[in-house]
């Protein structure tokens, strides 16, 4: 309301000096005016200018409550920047490899042994500014292997046909927010807006929890459905079977512009809400706290299986993680809410395909659960729903940023 009353007031006083001229005698008398309606409609543009920047800017928190951290390359080196501001284009903040004179490929690396505090005073006190557009970004989490989850949120859950959660690994470079994915001809592309957690240290129990920072970004898990119905046991679907090769093509891991490590990350996790666009078509859009297996369930299963080997990865047993501890600066994928391309086949279908499987003697040929797979597998080729050269996909986080895809050729 102030804002109103102050731009009428304004408009009345401009409307009023527009009409100067039929009081030309009085012209001496008003070149002050003049100089006053100039500097007047110049405030009226600035105030203007920064309206339209607060706009286009994204939220991100204070460093006090939160360390939002991106990467980029300069002079030979990997550099640490201390993000206080995003435009949508470019990140603006603080070197923190120059000031610590650190240019680790992992940031938690170059902030070691740093209390979370003299992190947030070295932020405050550098007058020194940095700006990067985004094309010039790094993946904000480097690395190739990492650990997921499927059928993390019961909605999600429900449109796969899946009731439980289970963990799988995946193998490909992360990529950065600015993200280019070469489309190959016969994949049935899918995506998964996800968050994602990584450690600076080693996870060895989930009581290290209590007493550690965590970093969260955004990722889209990208999924090949026509190499996951190809490989995967469709009568033990959470043993994992096929998504390793399904999730692991190259370009199928973009992050988001930056990793936030907040000072309270169980807090932090109730604000966050993940949402996914196609071309400008809102698809996926779900909150965190929805989680069927919170953080502290997710490192819990992933050390209980550690050394079992359940997933295959390009026709071999493999397990979660090497080693008796998750990995730090491994990236765990946390699910993915409802609203991807991919649904279970509907009843419907399953009884026609079993009728034409007994009918036309396809027992004969193939067992049951392949034959109706397959046969699913035909049907969702000829559906549109599925990112094709030409999409634009836009992944984002609150806090956490957004990442955008193009899908090429």
């Amino acid at each position: 309301m102030t804002r109103i009353i102050i731009g009428l007031a304004i408009g009345c006083i401009l409307t009023l000096l527009d009409i100067y001229p039929v009081y030309s005698r009085l012209l001496p008398t008003l070149e002050p005016i003049k100089r006053v309606r100039y500097v007047t409609e110049h405030f009226i543009d600035t105030i203007a200018q920064i309206g339209s920047s607060r706009k286009h800017s994204l939220i991100i928190k204070s460093p006090e409550d939160a360390l939002t951290i991106s990467r980029f390359y300069q002079d030979g080196q990997v550099h640490t920047l201390a993000v206080l501001e995003d435009d949508g284009e470019s990140v603006t903040g603080v070197d923190l490899s120059v000031a610590l004179k650190r240019y680790d490929d992992h940031s938690f690396d170059v902030i070691r042994n740093m209390k979370f505090d003299e992190i947030v005073q070295l932020i405050q006190t550098s007058s020194e500014r940095h700006v990067v557009k985004y094309e010039e970004l790094l993946p904000s989490v480097a690395g190739d292997k990492h650990l997921a989850i499927g059928i993390n949120y019961a909605e999600h859950g429900k449109e796969t046909g899946q009731v439980r959660p289970f963990m799988f690994p995946k193998y490909v470079d992360t990529d950065p927010a600015i993200h280019q994915l070469n489309y190959t001809s016969g994949w049935l592309l899918d995506h998964e807006v996800e968050l994602g957690i990584v450690f600076p240290s080693d996870v060895c129990a989930v009581a290290d929890l209590d007493h550690t920072l965590i970093g969260f970004l955004v990722v889209n898990d990208f999924t090949d459905r026509a190499t996951l119905m190809r490989k995967m046991d469709s009568k033990n679907v959470t043993g994992g079977k096929g998504f390793p090769d399904a999730k692991s093509k190259k370009g199928f891991l973009p992050t988001g512009p930056y990793m936030v490590i907040p000072r309270d990350w169980r807090a932090f996790v109730q604000e966050l809400r993940l949402q996914l666009s196609v071309n400008g078509n809102l698809r996926q859009d779900g909150a965190a706290k929805d989680m069927v297996w919170n953080i502290d369930r997710i490192i819990e299963h992933s050390l209980a299986v550690r050394r079992e080997k359940k997933s295959f990865y390009q026709d071999k047993m493999v397990s979660l993680f090497d080693g008796d501890c998750i990995p730090a600066n491994s990236i765990i994928i946390t699910g993915t809410p409802s609203g991807v391309v991919f649904n279970a086949p509907a009843k419907g279908f399953i009884f026609g395909t079993v009728t034409k499987y007994i009918f036309t003697g396809g027992f004969f040929t193939a067992k049951m659960h392949p034959y109706i797979l397959r046969q699913y597998l035909k049907k969702e080729m000829t559906n549109p729903r599925y990112l094709k050269p030409g999409d634009q996909v836009q992944s984002s986080i609150s806090f956490l940023g957004s990442i955008k895809t193009s899908v090429k050729e």
